[in-house]
């Protein structure tokens, strides 16, 4: 360390090459970031912490299930609720997409079993129950659209002819509040409320433990049904609509190569371009006494140095942004993917370990061919 004085001038000998490297540097360690902390939301243990389940048509959410599993599916030990639930997937004003958020009708008499980690008041939960057309919100809905208790919506369907005209009688605070719950009851004089069918069944297990074997026991129980179903941890439903998208992980971790690798190469060439203007200079150390190895890890050090530098503030400006990215995707209809897309200390250390390896990978060259410029040839472009 004790040429550190040496290596920290030549890093800010050309300051404008350097900031506009480092710049380049930072850029990518932001995106490194962000890409790296979505994986880790995509592969978060779908069954850490949470009982709850969800039960589709096993061909998919665009066919629909009778009502009758219901009763089938309350028998099964290890179940505690319930509930049938239904996209209504309406527009509210206009089909605009801000203006578009979940709409599923539930049964509020065991909505608050199943959402037990849901905050919401118990008076405005028996009111919502007591009135066929009450609909309780999300926290994050009603401070964007300005509701207040006791404001009327009207919801025109899609595929269900149906106009919905609700009441807000209940707003809710947890991790996705982008969705509003209304009545099944409301669904009864509709297509599917007359057809006894349902889009989806919402249920509570006893316990994370009991979450595989009751989703076996669902699947088999109707495997040979003219309905067979696809039972699944509540984040394993969530996350099949990004993996609709194709192998959404495997494309972010190809970005996440591509983007290092281009990155390398270009500090590498910032770092041969600084070598080879220096050629004279480091004749010189040789003739004064540097040995080989020094002049490497003079040259190699500057390199880190100058990741090092980048990712350091790469690092820093991701934090702002990740949190502007969640609270973003907050207003949108993917809020619910926002649960554990956060930066952890992980991420921040795999961020600070690729600075390091793009400063050995662009500067290991250029050092050693730095290290091996002869002294005289060196010395003789002086002349």
């Amino acid at each position: 360390m004790k040429f550190f004085r040496l290596v920290w001038k030549n890093v800010f000998r050309k300051k404008t090459r350097t900031f506009l490297t480092m710049g380049s540097i930072v850029l990518v360690l932001v995106l490194i970031v962000i890409l790296a902390s979505l994986l880790k939301a995509l592969e978060y243990d779908q069954n850490a912490g949470g009982n709850r389940i969800v039960v589709q048509h096993a061909t998919g959410l665009a066919n629909f299930m009778p009502l009758g599993y219901r009763q089938r599916i309350e028998q099964i030990p290890g179940v505690v609720a319930v509930a049938p639930e239904v996209w209504f997937g309406g527009i509210w004003k206009d089909d605009k997409p801000e203006n578009f958020f979940g709409q599923l009708s539930t049964d509020p008499m065991v909505w608050p079993k199943i959402f037990d980690d849901y905050a919401i008041p118990a008076d405005q939960v028996k009111t919502w129950q007591n009135e066929r057309d009450a609909f309780i919100a999300g926290q994050e809905l009603v401070n964007r659209y300005h509701w207040k208790l006791g404001d009327r919506i009207q919801i025109r369907g899609t595929y269900i002819s149906l106009t919905l005209d609700l009441v807000l009688r209940g707003v809710y605070r947890s991790k996705d509040e982008a969705n509003i719950f209304f009545h099944n009851e409301y669904l009864e004089n509709s297509w599917i409320g007359t057809r006894g069918q349902t889009g989806i069944f919402y249920l509570k297990a006893s316990s994370p433990s009991e979450v595989q074997p009751v989703t076996e026991a669902i699947n088999r129980m109707f495997e040979n049904s003219s309905a067979p179903t696809k039972a699944m941890s509540e984040q394993q439903f969530q996350l099949q609509f990004v993996e609709m998208l194709g192998n959404v992980k495997l494309i972010i971790r190809l970005i996440s190569l591509a983007v290092l690798f281009v990155i390398v190469l270009i500090v590498a060439n910032t770092m041969a371009m600084s070598a080879r203007e220096r050629v004279t200079e480091i004749a010189v150390l040789r003739a004064l006494g540097f040995l080989r190895r020094q002049v490497l890890s003079i040259v190699l050090l500057e390199a880190v140095v100058l990741a090092l530098l980048g990712g350091v503030v790469g690092v820093l400006l991701s934090l702002p942004m990740v949190h502007g990215i969640v609270e973003g995707l907050k207003h949108s209809p993917a809020a619910t993917f926002t649960y554990n897309f956060k930066v952890t200390g992980a991420t921040l250390l795999m961020a600070f370990l690729a600075s390091v390896t793009i400063g050995v990978l662009s500067g290991i060259v250029p050092a050693i061919r730095s290290s091996r410029v002869k002294i005289v040839d060196g010395l003789r472009q002086v002349v």
